[in-house]
């Protein structure tokens, strides 16, 4: 096994979150795991069987997630310097986010749990460790046109952080006055 292109899956969160920040984004812990595993397997597809992060995947109810790093957030995200990645990288992680941050926290996860990687591998009640080639030669699958079609769909969602958590953020949409929907005119 060569060394991978990132030395940690710490580091490629870390570039996650920012880049999330830089779009003014919430950046959801359950969402950074399912981004992370499909940089994994697009990684692994495109570099034979290579490394992106040096990380196992677990298996389980909420799909693919990295089990130290899980342990780590669950304290909160660690201060650290923006990560300096070979520019092949920064432009590779940039497309994962680009194809896959406009999709929701539960569309990335039905995305991913109806994958045969996802099926093969989920025992009930199990946490279950998933090999990298088994992971990505059966993820494969799932990657067909229809499917990445889903990924543009959503729209641009902007999910920003209110005084009651996390809300999502639409355009204003006036009503106009005297429109037969509009409640007041109705009531007067």
């Amino acid at each position: 096994m060569s060394l991978p292109a990132i030395s940690s899956s710490l580091e490629a969160a870390n570039w996650f979150f920012r880049r999330a920040d830089k779009d003014d984004h919430y950046l959801e812990n359950d969402k950074l795991h399912q981004l992370l595993f499909l940089a994994q397997v697009h990684f692994a597809l495109n570099n034979n069987m290579e490394y992106l992060i040096p990380s196992l995947f677990v298996c389980d109810e909420r799909g693919f997630f990295e089990p130290n790093l899980a342990k780590i957030l669950n304290y909160g995200m660690p201060l650290m310097e923006a990560p300096t990645f070979a520019e092949k990288i920064n432009s590779f992680l940039e497309l994962i986010w680009q194809k896959y941050s406009p999709m929701s926290c539960r569309e990335l996860a039905d995305f991913i749990k109806s994958s045969d990687s996802y099926l093969d591998n989920y025992q009930t009640g199990k946490k279950n460790i998933v090999a990298l080639e088994d992971m990505a030669q059966k993820f494969k699958s799932s990657l067909n046109p229809r499917s990445f079609s889903k990924a543009g769909a959503s729209g641009s969602r902007k999910i920003l952080i209110s005084q009651n958590g996390p809300v999502m953020v639409s355009a204003w949409q006036p009503r106009k006055l005297g429109s037969k929907n509009n409640k007041e005119t109705k009531h007067a």
